[in-house]
């Protein structure tokens, strides 16, 4: 997949995402997971067999940090608003 290929899907997941949270149609947790599962999707098919292992150990590293750092974002935000 060409990197403008990557770059397009890329963009087309965070979109959609977007657009089913500002709707109500996903919760923030389910984009999450959506975009988690489609990672999954992504490194198995866009990365060569053999480097499935690591891909997906670097993403089950990186993710739960990802998620706190995130849910820290909204939890001051929501705050803010509320004060």
């Amino acid at each position: 997949m060409s990197k403008e290929s990557q770059t397009r899907t890329r963009d087309l997941i965070v979109d959609m995402m977007t657009k089913g949270v500002s709707t109500g149609a996903l919760t923030e947790v389910e984009a999450m997971a959506a975009c988690s599962s489609a990672c999954a999707a992504i490194i198995a098919t866009m990365i060569p067999p053999a480097h499935h292992a690591e891909a997906l150990e670097i993403t089950i590293d990186k993710l739960p940090k990802q998620v706190a750092f995130h849910a820290a974002e909204v939890a001051a935000h929501r705050k803010a608003r509320s004060n």
